[in-house]
């Protein structure tokens, strides 16, 4: 039994107030101390009843937390059943009872966490969660299973239509369908339908395509006309598209034809163009050729056309082995010939001369751009032959390189000067300038050695390598360079190769750098009175002299920029003892010869000076001229009185002209006296 509290009034002790006493019976202190005790005892009892509904409310309040919770979980094992139902993993009846089991563990586990009280009650929230879930799953699993059923229906409907056998395809469709349990009869009866059109439609459209193909126009027509008897099961709207199909498959196929004829004729055309071309080479035609041109041609226009090529290319293969002279004279007869004939043999005449002229001009062509292969056609001799790449190595066999030199100038000369004496063809001679320019200096005067004695004593053959490298315009150049290279000229005092110095002045001009050691005009003005009469300015001689001193000079100046000084303007200025230098290692330097008020301008042997030129001069007629001639030498002042001259296309020989302008002669044989000089 509860104690009810007492409170502080059983210590209350009397208190005494001044004046005044009060007197307490036992009867009284007996009735005022039960009248406490009952107002103790209703404290207590609402105290009870506030406590109590605090701890429903929490109790309440645990209940909703719970209650929400489970809300929570079971509606994700209500949407996990659901997804399994739909995935096919789960039926009607397995789904409902993994939700029964999932709704009692769950209820069992949530009612441990409430009071016994709350207990009841949570049960119902649970089951009545369970049995509202109900309704979602049947009408779901029915789906599931009815879009199964019609998956696996449709996999059917396209496995039947595949199967060759249209009636075993057919009969196992109508099997099916009427198995299909989620299907009405009239769903039935119109996918039995349209099974017979599909069908219908895919066979249409595989006789169509095979029909094209063929290119079977009469079926095609047979079939546009049948349509509805060959396909009975196609709607209407389908019939007129697939007639329509027909219509333009037989179109297509018209045009094909007539593509392919036009085609054919292309070929035809193209095939006669090219063997008549062939045939026009003047070069043996290949009998299978031949033979395939004419059996491709047979029956056609275009036959006649190839025959007469085959007999024209006789004469073009008789024509084209004849040297270019002979070729000329044949064209020049078959000119006239042409002109004096009926009309009816002019077009084959014409045609005839047509060939020649051509064959003419591709020879000629041919000799100057492979020049080697013309000579062996024509001699039918293996000459012996250089690679660009050999040049400048020094492997070369330069006896049989002059050999191969010699006859392509002899072969040159028989054509009437038709032809090349440079080896290679144009892509070889492509190759060679790229190497040659890629070269040092002293590779280059390698290369340069090389081609001097591939082309022997032939100075147009020189003379065409050596434009090769520099253009028809500075092939002079390039001889100077390789006579400087052949006598071995080197700079006074060094061990420098002049032939290097030019070449090294070449490479600055090619790179358009001249301008910055000095200007070509300049250096030209520079050397003039050099020449004085030894070359006519404007001439060949003249210009190439000129160009190989500039070269030079420009080497020079290379070497020894310090000594080139500039105007205020801050250009070069020509140093003309330099520039001097340069014409003497170009020319050999000029002998400037007085004779009276004049002078007389020669170009020296290279190592000579004035003084050591003229003492050369008067030793060797003070001691050879007896010898050579049985007479005393002439007057001791001969080079007072005669002009001292170069033999024209000689090296180092010089002659004498008298003061009557006579050439003076040696007495012994009545000939012009001349006399070799050289260190």
């Amino acid at each position: 039994m509860a104690t009810i509290p007492t409170g502080n009034f059983g210590n209350v002790m009397p208190q005494v107030q001044a004046g005044h006493v009060v007197g307490i019976n036992n009867q009284q202190i007996a009735q005022a101390t039960s009248t406490l005790g009952q107002v103790g005892q209703q404290i207590s009892i609402k105290k009870l009843n506030e406590q109590q509904k605090i701890q429903e409310e929490k109790e309440l309040y645990q209940f909703n937390i719970e209650a929400a919770k489970y809300g929570s979980e079971y509606q994700d094992a209500l949407t996990e059943t659901k997804q399994r139902v739909m995935t096919g993993e789960l039926n009607e009846d397995l789904a409902k009872a993994y939700l029964r089991k999932r709704t009692d563990d769950m209820n069992e586990a949530y009612g441990q966490r409430l009071p016994e009280q709350q207990r009841e009650k949570f049960s119902y929230y649970s089951e009545k969660m369970f049995q509202d879930s109900q309704a979602s799953i049947k009408p779901l699993a029915y789906e599931t299973e009815r879009k199964t059923i019609n998956a696996d229906y449709e996999q059917v409907i396209e496995a039947t239509l595949k199967l060759e056998n249209r009636k075993q395809g057919y009969a196992l469709m109508e099997d099916t369908t009427s198995r299909n349990p989620v299907l009405t009869p009239e769903q039935r009866t119109e996918s039995l339908q349209n099974w017979n059109e599909r069908r219908d439609l895919s066979e249409a459209k595989g006789v169509l395509s095979s029909l094209e193909e063929q290119a079977d126009i009469k079926a095609l027509q047979k079939l546009h006309k049948n349509v509805d008897t060959v396909f009975p099961y196609m709607k209407v709207e389908t019939r007129d598209t697939y007639k329509s199909n027909i219509e333009s498959a037989i179109s297509r196929i018209n045009r094909g034809i007539e593509i392919k004829a036009n085609e054919l004729d292309k070929e035809h055309v193209q095939l006669t163009k090219d063997f008549v071309a062939d045939a026009f080479t003047g070069y043996p035609l290949a009998e299978s050729l031949v033979s395939s041109t004419l059996d491709a041609l047979k029956g056609t226009k275009y036959e006649a056309e190839a025959r007469e090529a085959i007999a024209l290319n006789k004469d073009a293969q008789a024509f084209r082995n004849a040297s270019p002279i002979e070729q000329e004279r044949r064209i020049n007869r078959l000119t006239s010939e042409l002109e004096n004939s009926p009309q009816d043999n002019a077009t084959f005449l014409q045609k005839k001369l047509n060939v020649f002229k051509n064959i003419a001009l591709t020879s000629k062509q041919r000799a100057n751009d492979d020049p080697i292969a013309s000579v062996q056609s024509q001699t039918g001799h293996k000459l012996y032959t250089v690679t660009p790449e050999q040049i400048g190595t020094g492997n070369i066999d330069f006896k049989k390189a002059q050999v191969t030199t010699d006859l392509l100038a002899e072969q040159k000369k028989n054509n009437g000067g038709v032809g090349s004496l440079i080896q290679w063809n144009k892509t070889e001679r492509t190759a060679f300038k790229d190497r040659y320019f890629s070269a040092t200096p002293v590779k280059q005067k390698a290369m340069l050695t090389d081609l001097t004695k591939m082309a022997g004593k032939n100075k147009d053959a020189q003379k065409e390598y050596f434009s090769l490298i520099g253009g028809e315009k500075n092939a002079y150049d390039y001889m100077g360079i390789a006579k400087l290279n052949q006598l071995d000229i080197v700079l006074y005092g060094t061990n420098t190769r002049a032939a290097e110095v030019a070449l090294e002045g070449k490479q600055i001009l090619n790179a358009g750098q001249a301008s910055v050691l000095g200007k070509e005009k300049d250096f030209h003005n520079a050397i003039q009175s050099e020449f004085g009469n030894t070359a006519a300015i404007g001439t060949t001689e003249h210009r190439a002299y000129q160009n190989l001193a500039y070269s030079i000079y420009l080497g020079l100046a290379k070497r020894g920029e310090n000594i080139i000084k500039r105007d205020e303007k801050d250009n070069p200025i020509i140093n003309k003892e330099m520039a001097k230098q340069a014409f003497d290692i170009a020319t050999g330097g000029t002998y400037k010869q007085k004779l009276g008020k004049n002078t007389n301008h020669i170009f020296m042997p290279y190592g000579f000076t004035q003084n050591s030129f003229e003492d050369y001069i008067e030793n060797h007629l003070r001691t050879e001229y007896r010898k050579e001639t049985g007479f005393l030498p002439p007057d001791g002042n001969i080079l007072k009185t005669h002009v001292v001259q170069p033999v024209p296309n000689t090296n180092g020989w010089f002659m004498f002209i008298q003061p009557n302008g006579q050439v003076m002669k040696n007495p012994k044989t009545a000939k012009p006296y001349i006399m070799k000089i050289a260190k």
